[in-house]
């Protein structure tokens, strides 16, 4: 009898955890764009500082009791000159539980010395978005921002 109800029971613990396991849906984008950098002034007005290029994927896993978010990026920073500032080599991933709240994340950076984005031209790059990327093109940009993850 006792056998009987751990074996019952061991069904429902399984039966459960696989349905609250069965619906995620899991999303990545690659993404090769521009933007503009700016700093708040002593007015409390924000002024813009220079641009970076940037090279990322992010990857986001939502179910019904989760969401997961994990972006890996190059930026490189330029002044409002387009003079070469410094890159960045970012790691940051975020979990949430629904069920329990909890929160748990994790940053990582480094900075490097030379420009290290790709697919990004060094003129005319005003507000640049790479939209409709070849399958090759994102392959590329994949491969290449995994590359420098081992240096974090």
């Amino acid at each position: 009898m006792k056998s009987n109800f751990l074996i019952i029971g061991s069904l429902m613990i399984s039966i459960f955890l696989l349905s609250a396991c069965s619906n995620v849906e899991k999303v990545q984008h690659i993404e090769v764009f521009v933007t503009e950098t700016s700093e708040q002034n002593d007015e409390g007005f924000f002024e813009t500082t220079g641009y970076k290029k940037v090279n990322s994927i992010t990857s986001i896993e939502e179910g019904k009791n989760h969401i997961k978010t994990d972006i890996k990026a190059i930026e490189d920073f330029y002044d409002t000159e387009g003079n070469y500032l410094r890159t960045e080599i970012i790691h940051s991933s975020f979990n949430k539980s629904n069920v329990t709240q909890a929160e748990d994340g994790e940053n990582r950076k480094e900075e490097l010395q030379e420009p290290s984005t790709v697919l990004i031209p060094d003129k005319n790059i005003e507000q640049f978005k790479l939209d409709n990327m070849s399958k090759e093109d994102k392959e590329k940009v994949k491969e290449h921002v995994l590359s420098f993850m081992d240096r974090l």
